[in-house]
């Protein structure tokens, strides 16, 4: 049962636009935005159910979630999941999850393009918001971009402000092909003989989890590698959290979220999580216990298993992420970038958005920000600086260049 606010389009009699803003009435087009997320070939798993739904049900939005839903008879073919709040007379929105990395927007069948026209419009007559904004905008996200434009062209004001780039790669084949293409015959054999001295030396499995495999017991055994791994010194050991365990989970639940995990000895050592749909390989979460720093490159030989597992069960593209580290780049050559966005309406919205382009594109507002970031680890981490002295600074550098 569809319920909130239904307008018509003016522009396609055939085309219904419909705005939810409560939790029972979220619950009710959930198959239908399966349906459409199964069809939006082009869409990033953050745009699935399973993730922007656990950010509202656990609390993690900044303000009161509203979806503009778009219907062409009874076929869902456009949704924009927003979280919307007040400051004082200006309403400000955002897409859900925004600031974790990852690429958020507009969820459209890719049949029904046109359709930002009519989002754009129902923004702007219904005045959903006053300034958007989002650290998330992937330049290939065709969609978000176009409505953005549509926007523009209505009296909002937008800039954009350089977020990261994310390193991709287009598979379809064998892994030895793509391994051929992408790497030196010298970094190939480096990489192999090492695996075989790895094998070689211990008992070492490499398992893959998905779907009912991946069980609370699995998620704990990741989050404890985490906890001991180079992430944990730098302050961005996250998933033991209560939450991040829930959203690894329903992920994996969707078959989404798949894990590979590598023991030695029966000793859990290093893990990618990674997500699946649409034929695409997207790394996520990746960790190894900082005593291995110096083994045979555990991390970039368990990042080969599960590429060459993607290759083999017949994956088209691999994204590894934002960020290039000099392992992505190993990995992948082409590239795309994230941008943050922000757009105004309005005298009080052009204004908040002006003021908070200048921010973002202030230096020293950035420098400063990062630096307070840094002193609210070192604070929280006090108690890792003896094992941060273990560590020379050569071989802090070679940490930062594995698997991280």
């Amino acid at each position: 049962m569809k319920c909130g606010l239904d307008i018509e389009s003016k522009q396609n009699q055939d085309i219904k636009l419909q705005i939810i803003g409560d939790l029972e009435g979220i619950s009710g087009f959930w198959k239908d935005w399966d349906d459409l997320f199964a069809r939006a070939v082009d869409a990033p798993p953050f745009l699935s159910r399973p993730w922007i739904s656990t950010y509202i049900e656990e609390g993690k939005i900044k303000g009161t979630p509203l979806f503009i839903l778009t219907w062409c008879g009874t076929k869902l073919v456009g949704l924009f999941p927003l979280e919307v709040r007040k400051c004082l007379t200006v309403k400000i929105a955002a897409p859900i999850g925004t600031g974790l990395p990852s690429c958020l927007g507009l969820l459209v069948d890719p049949d029904y393009r046109s359709v930002t026209k009519d989002i754009a419009d129902i923004i702007t007559s219904k005045r959903i918001f006053d300034v958007y904004y989002s650290w998330d905008l992937s330049s290939e996200d065709l969609a978000t971009n176009d409505l953005l434009d549509e926007l523009v062209t209505k009296g909002y004001v937008r800039y954009l402000v350089y977020r990261n780039t994310c390193c991709h790669g287009q598979l379809g084949g064998s892994f030895d092909e793509y391994f051929r293409n992408n790497a030196s015959s010298k970094s190939r054999q480096n990489l192999y003989r090492r695996e075989r001295r790895l094998f070689k030396n211990g008992n070492v499995k490499v398992e893959h989890y998905v779907g009912e495999q991946v069980t609370p017991e699995v998620l704990l055994r990741i989050a404890a590698i985490e906890s001991q791994s180079w992430l944990k010194i730098r302050g961005a050991a996250m998933l033991q959290k209560p939450f991040y365990q829930k959203l690894l989970m329903v992920m994996a639940q969707a078959s989404i979220g798949h894990i590979w995990l590598m023991t030695i000895d029966d000793i859990d050592v290093a893990f990618e999580y990674v997500f699946v749909s649409h034929k695409k390989l997207l790394f996520g979460w990746r960790a190894f216990q900082l005593k291995y720093f110096s083994s045979e490159s555990i991390g970039q030989i368990l990042m080969m298993h599960a590429i060459r597992d993607a290759c083999s069960s017949g994956i088209l593209s691999m994204d590894i992420g934002h960020g290039v580290a000099f392992y992505k780049r190993f990995w992948a050559k082409d590239s795309y970038r994230i941008d943050r966005v922000v757009a105004g309406y309005g005298f009080r919205g052009c204004l908040i958005a002006t003021a908070a382009w200048r921010l973002l594109e202030s230096k020293l507002f950035i420098s400063s920000y990062r630096r307070i970031k840094r002193i609210f680890r070192g604070l929280k981490q006090k108690d890792d600086e003896s094992l941060v002295q273990r560590f020379s600074i050569n071989d802090k550098k070679r940490i930062r260049q594995t698997v991280s």
